[in-house]
């Protein structure tokens, strides 16, 4: 299965824009992101594989220190640059979608895109009161494939959550910092409480 990088995702939807409706462009974006999502958990198991062959050499250490070592380094840079390159596709992709930079929620309309997205009629009648845009929908009310049964684990949801999510990620860790909420500021979901640096570089 062939991976996708951000280089070659944007030359697609600039060759897409030209011959297909925002309907066919949404469409082939959340093919292209559930193709990259299934090969990055392909290659992640892959790498399990030589951790389960770790584990199986403990009951004969010392003397397997070296081939434990070799597979456990191995299940950290096998297919490396391909899990990489998924990653920026991904978080570009995130990025398009939370911005809604083709304008998808106004050409498709809340009930196109609502199919696209496979929600079913309950959510569809709550978020037609409480959503105005594609992002209210993937990623803050995690609606995607609510017609089927998913995970309400931290950090997952359907797959163009999982882009927005890694893209907010990557927002986080390379934002600068006064371009970062305030947690703890007025309306904020820890306004209020008390902080206490327990040691250097930790606070509680």
């Amino acid at each position: 299965m062939n991976t996708i990088n951000l280089e070659v995702a944007q030359k697609i939807a600039s060759i897409a824009r030209k011959s297909l409706s925002q309907r066919d462009m949404f469409i082939l974006m959340r093919r292209v992101i559930r193709n990259s999502l299934r090969h990055r958990a392909q290659i992640r198991d892959e790498r399990r594989i030589f951790r389960r062959e770790a584990a199986k050499l403990k009951p004969y250490l010392p003397f397997v220190q070296r081939q434990m070592d070799m597979l456990i380094e191995k299940s950290k840079r096998h297919r490396d640059d391909e899990l990489k390159d998924i990653k920026q596709g991904l978080v570009g992709f995130g990025y398009n979608l939370i911005k809604d930079a083709e304008g998808a929620y106004e050409a498709i309309g809340f009930s196109g895109l609502c199919d696209l997205l496979s929600i079913n009629p309950v959510h569809r009648e709550e978020a037609s009161q409480d959503a105005s845009s594609l992002a209210d929908l993937i990623y803050v009310a995690r609606l995607e494939d609510s017609v089927s049964p998913k995970s309400e684990e931290w950090g997952e949801g359907g797959p163009l959550f999982e882009a927005c999510f890694l893209a907010m990620i990557e927002w986080i860790k390379t934002a600068p910092e006064e371009h970062l909420p305030d947690l703890f500021g007025e309306g904020s979901p820890f306004a209020g409480a008390q902080v206490v640096q327990v040691k250097q570089e930790t606070l509680q």
